[in-house]
């Protein structure tokens, strides 16, 4: 009888240990410009998230404290994800959780960083409204919603399927060709009509109505290729900005 309510206080007290397919280990966080009370109400409703998601077995935190002394340079700082990677399959998790609690310009918000200990990583950013309850918890569940699943098929995905700057940089390789087009066709123009009135000149009584259309036509080419040429420069740089971003 007493082995049997040993049983029953062990399974309710969580004590069934996670596997290292489902091990999930959420690290406290770092906090900026917050108050630490604050950090931890954000940090315990990340875990009450992450807990919900299905087949995470979450880590305690006591637990996940416990390794991170005992691991002692282990979890130092890392450049990059296959870095944070090892350190989660050092810990015998699936998946490590990073955050950092931020308390920047008047608003609390958490920036979370998810590394598979096959490879792939994602992040997620959430803002906690400090006056609803259970928004930060709500909150941190879409956020992490939108970027666990994807973990599993991240590393199939090439590397070289970068679609968004593809798409900006050849959109703004298009809006400069026609830009310069609508620059050349405003020069010619402005040459045709600089030398005697151009095909104007056979005009007549109507060379001034001639005239001032011709003109209009060019300064509309200007107008339209300055801003192709902008709009083009413009994606040019969200597309090598884009680019930078998602270099691992």
């Amino acid at each position: 009888m007493s082995l049997s309510a040993s049983l029953l206080l062990w399974l309710a007290q969580g004590a069934v240990p996670c596997d290292a397919n489902t091990r999930v280990v959420l690290v406290p966080f770092e906090r900026v410009a917050l108050p630490s009370a604050d950090a931890r109400a954000l940090e315990d409703a990340t875990r009450r998230a992450v807990a919900a998601l299905p087949e995470a077995c979450l880590e305690s935190r006591d637990d996940t404290v416990a390794r991170l002394r005992g691991s002692g340079a282990s979890l130092s700082a890392c450049g990059n994800a296959e870095c944070r990677s090892a350190q989660a399959g050092a810990l015998g998790a699936r998946r490590l959780v990073r955050g950092v609690a931020l308390g920047v310009g008047g608003r609390r918000s958490v920036a979370l960083t998810v590394t598979d200990a096959r490879g792939p990583e994602t992040r997620a950013h959430f803002e906690a409204p400090a006056t609803t309850p259970g928004e930060a918890e709500a909150r941190a569940r879409q956020a992490l919603q939108q970027v666990w699943s994807p973990l599993g098929t991240a590393k199939a995905a090439p590397r070289g399927s970068r679609l968004l700057p593809k798409v900006l940089l050849g959109t703004g390789g298009v809006a400069l060709a026609v830009g310069v087009g609508f620059g050349l066709a405003a020069r010619s123009t402005e040459s045709k009509v600089s030398k005697n009135g151009g095909e104007c000149a056979a005009a007549g009584e109507g060379f001034t109505d001639c005239f001032a259309s011709r003109l209009d036509d060019g300064r509309r080419q200007a107008r339209t290729s300055n801003v192709l040429l902008g709009l083009g420069a413009l994606l040019g740089v969200g597309g090598a900005l884009s680019f930078i971003w998602e270099l691992p």
